[in-house]
C-alpha cells in the first residue's frame, strides 16, 4: 500500500480499526461486506493547483474529485486483487460510512479548524478526504495501525471568524448561518442581499475565504497530483460557459446543479462588471 500511495502522489495515509471511527451510515458497510472489526486507510487529496481561480473557489476550478476517486479506485482494486484475491476493497469519498473529518483527525492526518474543515500543516484545509475500507489486516496491507490522537482543535486565531462573509462560523465547526457558498448554489432566484455578498467576494461558485485567511494556508504546498495541475478554469465566464460541451460540463465540480445555477451567477457577476 505505501508503494501504491506513493506511485499516485498521496503522501497523508494511516490505518485505523473502524472501531475507532464515528459510524455515521452503516448501511454502506452492510451493502458492502463489511463491519466494524474491518480496517479503513484514511488518506488526503490534495487539489489546489498554482493557478489561482479568480471567481471560483479552488475546487470547483479543477476537474471534479469524484472522477479521479473513481479512476483511482479502479486502479487501488486491480493493484490489491493482483496481491490479495480473497480481499474486499472498497474506496469511499464524500458519501462515505463514517465520520471522515473526526477519523482522519485521530488517525494523525491533521487537526480540526474552526471553520469545521480538516487542517493539515502541509496542504492546509485544501485537501479531499476519502478512505478504502478492507477485511485486509494490518500485515497484508503492510501498514501500522496509527497510534490513537486526540481530536485536536486549531490555533483559535479567529482570523476565519473575523472573515467570514455571512458570519457563518460558530462554535466547533457548527455554522451559525447559511455559508456564501451554500448561497452559490442556491436554484431559482437570489435576494440582493445574497447578490451583494457573492459579487463583494467575486465568487460565482463556494467560497474560499475562511480557508485563505488561515495561517496555515500561507506556506501551504500546492498538489503534487497532475490531475488537478491540468485543465485548470481560472475564470468562468458566458463565452468559456457557453463553449463546454455536455460532456465538457459534466467533468466540472459545479455540474451536479445543472446549467441554470452556474449560469446565473455568471450573468450576474458580468452584469456588475460591467456597470
Amino acid at each position: 500500500m505505501k508503494d501504491f500511495f506513493k506511485s499516485q502522489g498521496i503522501e497523508f495515509y494511516s490505518l485505523i480499526p473502524l472501531n475507532r471511527c464515528k459510524i455515521l451510515k452503516g448501511y454502506l458497510l452492510e451493502k458492502n461486506g463489511f463491519s466494524e472489526n474491518d480496517n479503513a486507510i484514511l488518506f488526503l487529496i490534495p487539489y489546489r493547483s498554482e493557478k489561482a481561480p479568480v471567481n471560483l473557489t479552488v475546487y470547483a476550478s479543477v476537474p471534479d474529485y469524484h472522477r479521479y476517486v473513481e479512476n483511482l479506485s479502479n486502479e487501488l482494486n486491480k493493484y490489491v486483487k493482483s496481491k490479495y484475491p480473497h480481499g474486499n476493497f472498497k474506496l469511499f469519498a464524500d458519501h462515505s460510512p463514517i465520520d471522515e473529518v473526526h477519523a482522519s483527525c485521530i488517525s494523525g492526518l491533521g487537526f480540526i479548524g474552526d471553520n469545521g474543515l480538516l487542517i493539515n500543516e502541509k496542504y492546509s484545509s485544501f485537501v479531499f478526504l476519502a478512505e478504502c475500507v478492507t477485511n485486509l489486516t494490518d500485515k497484508e496491507l503492510g501498514l501500522e495501525y496509527a497510534p490513537t490522537v486526540s481530536v485536536n482543535q486549531c490555533l483559535h486565531c479567529g482570523a476565519c471568524h473575523k472573515a467570514c462573509p455571512s458570519n457563518c462560523i460558530g462554535e466547533n465547526g457548527k455554522p451559525k448561518t447559511e455559508c456564501l457558498s451554500a448561497i452559490t448554489q442556491k436554484k431559482g432566484s437570489l435576494s440582493e442581499g445574497e447578490i451583494k455578498m457573492m459579487l463583494e467576494n467575486g465568487s460565482i461558485w463556494g467560497c474560499d475565504v475562511c480557508q485563505n485567511v488561515c495561517p496555515y494556508t500561507k506556506n501551504a504546498s500546492f498538489t503534487p497530483i497532475e490531475y488537478f495541475k491540468n485543465d485548470v478554469i481560472t475564470l468562468l465566464d458566458s463565452q468559456l460557459l457557453d463553449s463546454l460541451s455536455d460532456e465538457e460540463f459534466k467533468k466540472r465540480p459545479f455540474a451536479w446543479r445543472g446549467r441554470e445555477v452556474i449560469k446565473r451567477n455568471v450573468e450576474i457577476y458580468e452584469r456588475s462588471k460591467n456597470d
